[in-house]
Protein backbone atom coordinates (compact mmCIF):
# COMPACT_ATOMS: atom_id res chain seq x y z
CA UNK A 1 0.00 0.00 0.00
CA UNK A 2 3.01 2.09 -0.17
CA UNK A 3 2.13 3.43 -3.59
CA UNK A 4 -0.85 5.27 -2.09
CA UNK A 5 0.54 6.77 0.72
CA UNK A 6 0.62 10.03 -0.93
CA UNK A 7 -1.86 10.53 -2.95
CA UNK A 8 -4.87 12.21 -1.63
CA UNK A 9 -8.00 10.80 -0.95
CA UNK A 10 -9.57 11.58 -4.53
CA UNK A 11 -6.73 10.56 -6.05
CA UNK A 12 -6.94 7.05 -4.03
CA UNK A 13 -10.68 6.90 -4.66
CA UNK A 14 -9.85 6.96 -8.56
CA UNK A 15 -7.12 4.98 -8.40
CA UNK A 16 -8.89 2.40 -6.79
CA UNK A 17 -11.69 2.89 -9.12
CA UNK A 18 -9.01 2.11 -12.05
CA UNK A 19 -7.71 -1.24 -10.35
CA UNK A 20 -11.21 -2.57 -10.06
CA UNK A 21 -11.93 -1.77 -13.91
CA UNK A 22 -8.77 -3.77 -15.00
CA UNK A 23 -8.78 -6.46 -12.49
CA UNK A 24 -9.85 -10.04 -13.79
CA UNK A 25 -12.41 -11.49 -11.51
CA UNK A 26 -14.19 -14.56 -11.45
CA UNK A 27 -17.68 -13.30 -11.69
CA UNK A 28 -18.51 -9.66 -13.25
CA UNK A 29 -20.95 -8.91 -10.71
CA UNK A 30 -18.16 -9.00 -7.80
CA UNK A 31 -16.77 -5.13 -9.98
CA UNK A 32 -20.42 -4.09 -10.29
CA UNK A 33 -21.02 -4.59 -6.40
CA UNK A 34 -17.26 -2.94 -5.77
CA UNK A 35 -17.67 -0.17 -7.59
CA UNK A 36 -21.24 0.84 -6.62
CA UNK A 37 -19.46 0.26 -2.73
CA UNK A 38 -16.63 2.55 -3.69
CA UNK A 39 -19.12 5.06 -4.90
CA UNK A 40 -20.94 5.32 -1.58
CA UNK A 41 -18.21 5.85 0.53
CA UNK A 42 -16.75 8.52 -1.55
CA UNK A 43 -20.35 10.45 -0.83
CA UNK A 44 -20.62 9.31 2.77
CA UNK A 45 -16.93 10.36 2.99
CA UNK A 46 -17.22 13.63 1.47
CA UNK A 47 -20.55 14.22 3.82
CA UNK A 48 -18.70 13.63 7.16
CA UNK A 49 -18.15 16.43 8.85
CA UNK A 50 -15.69 14.66 11.77
CA UNK A 51 -12.41 15.63 11.71
CA UNK A 52 -9.99 13.48 11.50
CA UNK A 53 -6.43 13.46 10.15
CA UNK A 54 -5.67 12.69 6.29
CA UNK A 55 -3.81 9.54 6.99
CA UNK A 56 -6.59 7.98 8.90
CA UNK A 57 -8.80 8.16 5.99
CA UNK A 58 -6.24 7.36 3.47
CA UNK A 59 -5.42 4.36 5.42
CA UNK A 60 -8.93 3.32 5.59
CA UNK A 61 -9.15 3.49 1.80
CA UNK A 62 -6.50 1.22 1.54
CA UNK A 63 -7.00 -1.28 4.25
CA UNK A 64 -10.50 -1.85 2.27
CA UNK A 65 -9.17 -1.72 -1.36
CA UNK A 66 -6.83 -4.71 0.36
CA UNK A 67 -9.78 -6.46 1.64
CA UNK A 68 -11.47 -5.74 -1.78
CA UNK A 69 -9.20 -6.62 -3.90
CA UNK A 70 -7.05 -9.25 -2.08
CA UNK A 71 -10.19 -10.82 -0.75
CA UNK A 72 -9.26 -11.07 2.82
CA UNK A 73 -11.23 -9.25 5.29
CA UNK A 74 -8.95 -7.10 8.11
CA UNK A 75 -9.51 -6.07 11.12
CA UNK A 76 -11.40 -2.61 11.26
CA UNK A 77 -10.09 -1.47 14.65
CA UNK A 78 -8.37 1.94 13.25
CA UNK A 79 -11.37 2.48 10.72
CA UNK A 80 -13.53 5.20 10.36
CA UNK A 81 -16.76 4.32 10.45
CA UNK A 82 -17.82 4.87 7.16
CA UNK A 83 -14.84 2.61 6.00
CA UNK A 84 -15.74 -0.44 8.69
CA UNK A 85 -19.20 -0.20 7.48
CA UNK A 86 -17.79 -0.81 3.67
CA UNK A 87 -15.63 -3.78 5.04
CA UNK A 88 -19.02 -5.30 6.55
CA UNK A 89 -20.20 -5.46 3.11
CA UNK A 90 -17.67 -5.77 0.73
CA UNK A 91 -18.24 -9.55 -0.83
CA UNK A 92 -16.22 -11.97 -0.70
CA UNK A 93 -13.80 -12.38 -3.82
CA UNK A 94 -12.66 -15.78 -4.35
CA UNK A 95 -12.63 -19.17 -2.32
CA UNK A 96 -14.12 -19.59 1.08
CA UNK A 97 -12.39 -23.06 1.14
CA UNK A 98 -9.10 -22.55 0.79
CA UNK A 99 -9.47 -21.00 4.36
CA UNK A 100 -11.19 -23.39 5.73
CA UNK A 101 -10.18 -25.87 8.75
CA UNK A 102 -10.88 -29.35 7.14
CA UNK A 103 -8.24 -30.01 5.16
CA UNK A 104 -9.76 -31.79 2.35
CA UNK A 105 -11.81 -29.21 1.71
CA UNK A 106 -8.63 -26.99 1.23
CA UNK A 107 -7.35 -29.51 -1.14
CA UNK A 108 -10.93 -29.35 -3.01
CA UNK A 109 -10.38 -25.81 -3.36
CA UNK A 110 -6.73 -25.74 -4.55
CA UNK A 111 -7.35 -28.17 -6.93
CA UNK A 112 -10.06 -26.73 -8.62
CA UNK A 113 -12.71 -29.14 -7.62
CA UNK A 114 -15.16 -26.32 -6.75
CA UNK A 115 -17.48 -24.16 -8.49
CA UNK A 116 -18.68 -20.55 -7.17
CA UNK A 117 -22.56 -19.88 -8.39
CA UNK A 118 -22.67 -16.91 -6.72
CA UNK A 119 -26.14 -16.48 -6.09
CA UNK A 120 -28.17 -14.25 -4.38
CA UNK A 121 -31.31 -12.75 -2.92
CA UNK A 122 -31.82 -10.12 -1.37
CA UNK A 123 -34.65 -9.17 1.55
CA UNK A 124 -35.48 -6.91 3.97
CA UNK A 125 -32.10 -5.36 3.71
CA UNK A 126 -30.51 -8.61 4.33
CA UNK A 127 -28.48 -10.28 1.44
CA UNK A 128 -27.30 -14.05 1.56
CA UNK A 129 -25.22 -15.37 -1.13
CA UNK A 130 -24.23 -19.21 -2.12
CA UNK A 131 -19.92 -18.44 -2.33
CA UNK A 132 -19.00 -21.91 -3.12
CA UNK A 133 -19.96 -25.65 -3.59
CA UNK A 134 -17.93 -28.92 -3.42
CA UNK A 135 -19.46 -32.16 -4.38
CA UNK A 136 -17.31 -35.20 -5.16
CA UNK A 137 -19.99 -37.73 -5.76
CA UNK A 138 -20.65 -38.65 -2.08
CA UNK A 139 -19.60 -35.53 0.25
CA UNK A 140 -21.68 -32.26 -0.15
CA UNK A 141 -21.18 -28.72 1.33
CA UNK A 142 -21.57 -25.31 0.71
CA UNK A 143 -20.80 -21.92 1.35
CA UNK A 144 -23.12 -18.87 2.30
CA UNK A 145 -22.26 -15.32 2.79
CA UNK A 146 -24.33 -12.99 4.89
CA UNK A 147 -24.26 -8.78 4.08
CA UNK A 148 -26.43 -6.37 5.63
CA UNK A 149 -26.47 -7.32 9.29
CA UNK A 150 -24.02 -5.91 11.97
CA UNK A 151 -23.44 -9.07 13.93
CA UNK A 152 -20.45 -11.64 13.88
CA UNK A 153 -23.38 -14.47 14.73
CA UNK A 154 -24.51 -15.90 11.87
CA UNK A 155 -26.53 -19.08 13.24
CA UNK A 156 -29.84 -18.49 14.96
CA UNK A 157 -30.26 -18.83 18.97
CA UNK A 158 -33.80 -19.15 18.57
CA UNK A 159 -35.62 -22.93 18.47
CA UNK A 160 -37.45 -23.24 14.93
CA UNK A 161 -41.47 -23.75 15.09
CA UNK A 162 -42.07 -26.91 16.13
CA UNK A 163 -38.89 -27.65 17.85
CA UNK A 164 -38.99 -30.68 20.53
CA UNK A 165 -36.99 -31.02 23.66
CA UNK A 166 -35.47 -34.70 24.38
CA UNK A 167 -38.85 -35.80 26.10
CA UNK A 168 -40.54 -34.76 23.17
CA UNK A 169 -42.41 -31.60 24.70
CA UNK A 170 -42.57 -28.70 22.50
CA UNK A 171 -40.11 -25.53 23.18
CA UNK A 172 -41.62 -22.28 23.36
CA UNK A 173 -40.35 -20.11 20.61
CA UNK A 174 -39.75 -16.59 20.66
CA UNK A 175 -42.19 -14.31 18.05
CA UNK A 176 -41.06 -13.37 15.15
CA UNK A 177 -41.40 -9.78 15.80
CA UNK A 178 -39.22 -10.23 18.87
CA UNK A 179 -36.31 -12.16 16.92
CA UNK A 180 -33.29 -10.02 16.12
CA UNK A 181 -33.36 -9.88 12.44
CA UNK A 182 -30.63 -11.36 10.23
CA UNK A 183 -29.97 -14.97 12.03
CA UNK A 184 -29.78 -18.09 9.43
CA UNK A 185 -31.88 -21.53 11.09
CA UNK A 186 -30.78 -24.85 9.81
CA UNK A 187 -30.50 -24.79 5.65
CA UNK A 188 -33.76 -27.07 4.26
CA UNK A 189 -32.03 -29.02 1.53
CA UNK A 190 -33.88 -31.09 -1.64
CA UNK A 191 -32.12 -32.75 -4.52
CA UNK A 192 -34.08 -34.58 -7.21
CA UNK A 193 -37.51 -34.13 -4.17
CA UNK A 194 -35.23 -36.32 -1.53
CA UNK A 195 -34.90 -33.55 1.43
CA UNK A 196 -34.28 -35.81 4.40
CA UNK A 197 -30.54 -35.28 4.84
CA UNK A 198 -28.42 -35.06 7.39
CA UNK A 199 -26.40 -32.18 7.95
CA UNK A 200 -23.68 -30.43 9.96
CA UNK A 201 -24.10 -26.00 9.96
CA UNK A 202 -21.33 -24.15 11.48
CA UNK A 203 -20.40 -20.23 10.95
CA UNK A 204 -16.72 -21.61 12.30
CA UNK A 205 -15.51 -21.89 8.14
CA UNK A 206 -11.65 -20.43 8.80
CA UNK A 207 -9.59 -18.22 9.16
CA UNK A 208 -7.95 -15.48 6.47
CA UNK A 209 -4.14 -15.24 5.59
CA UNK A 210 -3.93 -12.62 8.28
CA UNK A 211 -5.17 -14.80 10.99
CA UNK A 212 -8.45 -13.55 11.31
CA UNK A 213 -12.09 -15.22 11.70
CA UNK A 214 -13.85 -15.01 8.36
CA UNK A 215 -16.96 -12.83 9.02
CA UNK A 216 -20.07 -13.12 7.82
CA UNK A 217 -19.82 -16.43 6.51
CA UNK A 218 -21.32 -19.82 6.90
CA UNK A 219 -20.98 -23.45 5.52
CA UNK A 220 -23.22 -26.51 5.27
CA UNK A 221 -22.59 -30.02 4.63
CA UNK A 222 -24.65 -32.78 4.06
CA UNK A 223 -23.38 -35.93 5.93
CA UNK A 224 -25.59 -38.58 5.62
CA UNK A 225 -27.87 -39.64 3.00
CA UNK A 226 -26.73 -38.97 -0.13
CA UNK A 227 -24.76 -42.31 -1.04
CA UNK A 228 -28.11 -44.33 -2.15
CA UNK A 229 -29.32 -41.63 -4.21
CA UNK A 230 -27.11 -42.70 -7.08
CA UNK A 231 -26.79 -38.99 -8.06
CA UNK A 232 -25.26 -37.89 -10.95
CA UNK A 233 -22.31 -35.70 -12.07
CA UNK A 234 -24.36 -32.67 -12.64
CA UNK A 235 -27.58 -31.39 -11.04
CA UNK A 236 -29.74 -29.02 -9.36
CA UNK A 237 -30.10 -28.40 -5.34
CA UNK A 238 -32.80 -26.53 -4.05
CA UNK A 239 -31.82 -24.86 -0.47
CA UNK A 240 -34.17 -22.56 1.84
CA UNK A 241 -32.41 -20.22 4.11
CA UNK A 242 -35.39 -18.81 6.61
CA UNK A 243 -33.85 -15.85 8.69
CA UNK A 244 -35.21 -15.06 12.29
CA UNK A 245 -37.31 -11.29 11.72
CA UNK A 246 -37.74 -12.06 7.90
CA UNK A 247 -41.05 -13.58 7.22
CA UNK A 248 -39.99 -15.18 3.67
CA UNK A 249 -37.22 -17.54 3.27
CA UNK A 250 -34.34 -17.17 1.07
CA UNK A 251 -34.98 -19.68 -1.88
CA UNK A 252 -32.31 -21.05 -3.88
CA UNK A 253 -31.84 -22.90 -7.10
CA UNK A 254 -27.99 -24.37 -7.23
CA UNK A 255 -26.23 -25.98 -9.59
CA UNK A 256 -23.81 -28.79 -8.53
CA UNK A 257 -21.29 -29.79 -10.41
CA UNK A 258 -18.52 -33.03 -9.71
CA UNK A 259 -15.50 -32.19 -10.76
CA UNK A 260 -13.51 -34.99 -9.15
CA UNK A 261 -12.03 -37.41 -11.13
CA UNK A 262 -10.83 -40.89 -10.83
CA UNK A 263 -13.23 -41.57 -8.24
CA UNK A 264 -13.58 -45.51 -7.15
CA UNK A 265 -16.95 -47.12 -5.67
CA UNK A 266 -16.89 -50.38 -4.41
CA UNK A 267 -19.93 -52.98 -3.53
CA UNK A 268 -18.27 -55.44 -1.47
CA UNK A 269 -21.28 -57.18 0.42
CA UNK A 270 -18.97 -58.15 2.60
CA UNK A 271 -19.90 -59.36 6.06
CA UNK A 272 -17.69 -60.32 9.29
CA UNK A 273 -19.27 -61.58 12.35
CA UNK A 274 -17.93 -62.62 15.73
CA UNK A 275 -20.10 -63.88 18.56
CA UNK A 276 -23.88 -62.30 18.26
CA UNK A 277 -22.51 -58.98 16.54
CA UNK A 278 -21.83 -59.05 12.50
CA UNK A 279 -21.60 -56.20 10.32
CA UNK A 280 -21.87 -55.93 6.27
CA UNK A 281 -20.05 -53.41 4.33
CA UNK A 282 -22.63 -51.91 1.50
CA UNK A 283 -20.33 -49.37 -0.17
CA UNK A 284 -16.91 -48.15 -0.17
CA UNK A 285 -16.19 -44.94 -1.55
CA UNK A 286 -12.70 -43.22 -2.29
CA UNK A 287 -12.57 -39.86 -3.81
CA UNK A 288 -9.61 -37.26 -3.98
CA UNK A 289 -11.47 -35.27 -1.21
CA UNK A 290 -13.61 -37.99 0.27
CA UNK A 291 -12.96 -41.58 1.98
CA UNK A 292 -16.82 -43.19 2.68
CA UNK A 293 -18.34 -45.98 4.74
CA UNK A 294 -21.22 -47.28 4.25
CA UNK A 295 -22.35 -50.85 6.13
CA UNK A 296 -24.94 -52.08 8.26
CA UNK A 297 -24.94 -53.98 11.90
CA UNK A 298 -27.07 -56.25 13.48
CA UNK A 299 -26.39 -57.46 16.82
CA UNK A 300 -24.55 -56.72 20.39
CA UNK A 301 -21.42 -55.66 20.35
CA UNK A 302 -18.99 -57.62 22.46
CA UNK A 303 -18.48 -56.78 26.15
CA UNK A 304 -14.43 -57.47 27.06
CA UNK A 305 -12.70 -58.23 30.39
CA UNK A 306 -12.51 -54.61 31.08
CA UNK A 307 -15.91 -53.56 30.64
CA UNK A 308 -17.61 -54.83 33.41
CA UNK A 309 -18.83 -53.85 36.56
CA UNK A 310 -19.36 -49.61 36.45
CA UNK A 311 -18.13 -49.75 32.88
CA UNK A 312 -19.45 -51.17 29.64
CA UNK A 313 -18.92 -50.85 25.76
CA UNK A 314 -20.52 -48.10 23.72
CA UNK A 315 -21.84 -49.04 20.11
CA UNK A 316 -19.46 -50.11 17.18
CA UNK A 317 -17.17 -47.57 15.20
CA UNK A 318 -14.93 -48.50 12.49
CA UNK A 319 -11.56 -46.96 11.63
CA UNK A 320 -9.57 -47.42 8.29
CA UNK A 321 -6.31 -48.50 7.13
CA UNK A 322 -4.78 -49.11 4.21
CA UNK A 323 -2.38 -52.21 2.77
CA UNK A 324 1.06 -50.21 4.62
CA UNK A 325 -1.29 -49.39 7.61
CA UNK A 326 -1.52 -45.86 7.32
CA UNK A 327 -4.80 -44.62 8.64
CA UNK A 328 -7.21 -41.78 7.71
CA UNK A 329 -8.74 -39.85 10.35
CA UNK A 330 -13.10 -39.91 10.37
CA UNK A 331 -14.61 -36.02 9.75
CA UNK A 332 -17.33 -36.65 12.48
CA UNK A 333 -17.53 -38.98 14.89
CA UNK A 334 -20.59 -39.42 17.05
CA UNK A 335 -20.81 -40.07 20.63
CA UNK A 336 -23.62 -41.27 22.07
CA UNK A 337 -24.75 -41.14 25.86
CA UNK A 338 -27.13 -44.15 26.26
CA UNK A 339 -26.90 -48.18 25.66
CA UNK A 340 -26.06 -49.00 22.26
CA UNK A 341 -28.74 -50.43 19.85
CA UNK A 342 -28.49 -53.78 17.92
CA UNK A 343 -29.27 -52.60 14.31
CA UNK A 344 -27.53 -49.83 12.64
CA UNK A 345 -26.85 -48.43 9.47
CA UNK A 346 -23.78 -46.17 9.64
CA UNK A 347 -22.90 -43.75 6.68
CA UNK A 348 -19.53 -42.14 7.90
CA UNK A 349 -16.94 -40.21 6.07
CA UNK A 350 -13.54 -39.76 6.43
CA UNK A 351 -9.93 -37.65 5.12
CA UNK A 352 -8.96 -39.38 2.00
CA UNK A 353 -5.91 -41.69 1.16
CA UNK A 354 -2.94 -39.52 0.59
CA UNK A 355 -2.95 -42.27 -2.72
CA UNK A 356 -5.29 -44.78 -3.88
CA UNK A 357 -4.57 -48.09 -1.49
CA UNK A 358 -4.76 -51.62 -2.93
CA UNK A 359 -6.74 -52.69 -0.34
CA UNK A 360 -8.71 -51.29 2.67
CA UNK A 361 -8.70 -52.85 5.86
CA UNK A 362 -11.45 -52.24 8.56
CA UNK A 363 -10.57 -52.13 12.16
CA UNK A 364 -14.02 -52.08 14.42
CA UNK A 365 -13.43 -50.65 18.07
CA UNK A 366 -15.71 -49.79 20.50
CA UNK A 367 -15.51 -47.21 23.69
CA UNK A 368 -15.13 -47.74 27.55
CA UNK A 369 -18.67 -46.19 29.00
CA UNK A 370 -19.00 -44.90 32.69
CA UNK A 371 -22.02 -45.36 34.19
CA UNK A 372 -23.37 -41.80 33.00
CA UNK A 373 -22.24 -43.13 29.39
CA UNK A 374 -19.25 -40.84 29.47
CA UNK A 375 -16.08 -41.90 27.87
CA UNK A 376 -12.88 -43.18 29.64
CA UNK A 377 -10.28 -41.31 28.56
CA UNK A 378 -6.73 -42.99 27.88
CA UNK A 379 -3.02 -41.47 29.41
CA UNK A 380 -3.61 -39.01 26.76
CA UNK A 381 -6.56 -38.01 27.14
CA UNK A 382 -8.04 -39.54 24.42
CA UNK A 383 -11.07 -41.75 24.39
CA UNK A 384 -10.36 -45.47 25.27
CA UNK A 385 -10.49 -47.88 22.06
CA UNK A 386 -10.77 -51.33 22.35
CA UNK A 387 -10.46 -52.71 18.99
CA UNK A 388 -11.48 -56.17 18.10
CA UNK A 389 -9.24 -57.70 15.69
CA UNK A 390 -11.92 -61.19 15.18
CA UNK A 391 -13.86 -58.75 13.42
CA UNK A 392 -11.55 -57.30 11.22
CA UNK A 393 -12.30 -57.26 7.63
CA UNK A 394 -9.32 -56.33 4.55
CA UNK A 395 -10.96 -55.11 1.12
CA UNK A 396 -9.11 -54.96 -2.17
CA UNK A 397 -9.50 -51.84 -3.92
CA UNK A 398 -9.92 -52.69 -7.57
CA UNK A 399 -10.44 -50.26 -10.25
Amino acid sequence: MNEWSDLTEEELMAHLRRTVKQKEMPQESYANQIMERLNEMSRSSRSERIGRGTWKKKAAISVTAAAMLGGVVMGSGFVSPVMADALKNVPWIGSVFQYNMDSSLQQASATGLTTAPNLSVTKDGVTLSIKEVMFDGTRLAFAIERQGVDDDTMLSPYPPAGAKDEKGNLIQTVPLEQQKKGYIYMPEVSIQGHSKFFGMFTDAVGKTEKGQDIRNMAMYEVTKGLTELKLPESFDMKVKLSVTGINEPFEFVIPVKNLAKGAVVLHPDQTQSSGGFSYTVKQVDLTPITTRLVLDSKGSVPVTSEQTGDLSPSKMYYDLVDQDGNPVQQNLIGYFNSRPGTDYHEDEAYKPFDKMPTSITIKPYTLTVKKDWTIVSDSKGEPLKTYHKDLEMTIPVVQ
